[in-house]
């Protein structure tokens, strides 16, 4: 997954680096001269973007979780059918990460750092996939239940997202379940 800031290549370069540098070591055994090792740069000149390495972690699970909900937004064109949509978005947003993070030895560690430390970008994530399914339900259903609606579906994603035992299982997963919400939307 390319990441991209807003156009400081340096801090781009950076969190290229760290998330090959995390994948690679977990969070715990990571270290600063890995980074800026794997970067390119010196310590010095990396301690002049980031302090530390959780800082390194939480920019850098910002410019994932941005890059996801992009790539979602981007998978469901309004004028495309529901259950195509969300099928699409849903693996745009949950796809490469779950891979980037089920394919690391450390997998279970990064998860669990991400829950310590950047929680707050989780919900962020989660809101504007929440928004993006109701925009695609407000002409499909009453108003009032389009709320409701989204944040189930968004919930169940997620749902599905930590229940995935591969990455063809979450895609059979997303796809079966938009499909589901899709018949349940003609009836």
């Amino acid at each position: 997954m390319s990441i991209r800031l807003d156009g400081d290549p340096r801090r781009d370069q950076i969190l290229q680096a760290a998330l090959a540098v995390f994948a690679r070591y977990g969070f715990k055994r990571a270290t600063m001269e890995d980074v800026a090792s794997e970067a390119g740069i010196s310590r010095p000149a990396l301690y002049q973007s980031y302090e530390n390495k959780a800082a390194i972690f939480a920019a850098l699970a910002v410019a994932l979780g941005q890059a996801s909900c992009d790539a979602a937004e981007a998978a469901w064109p309004a004028e495309m059918p529901f259950h195509e949509g969300l099928a699409a978005a849903g693996l745009a947003l949950h796809g490469a990460l779950w891979q980037a993070i089920h394919t690391s030895p450390h997998g279970a560690e990064l998860m669990a750092t991400n829950s310590a430390l950047v929680g707050n970008v989780v919900a962020a994530v989660d809101s504007r996939m929440q928004a993006l399914v109701q925009a695609r339900l407000a002409p499909l259903v009453e108003a009032e239940r389009v709320p409701v609606q989204a944040r189930a579906i968004t919930a169940a994603l997620q749902g599905i997202k930590a229940s995935a035992t591969s990455f063809e299982d979450l895609a059979l997963l997303t796809t079966q379940f938009a499909r589901l919400i899709g018949a349940g939307l003609t009836v």
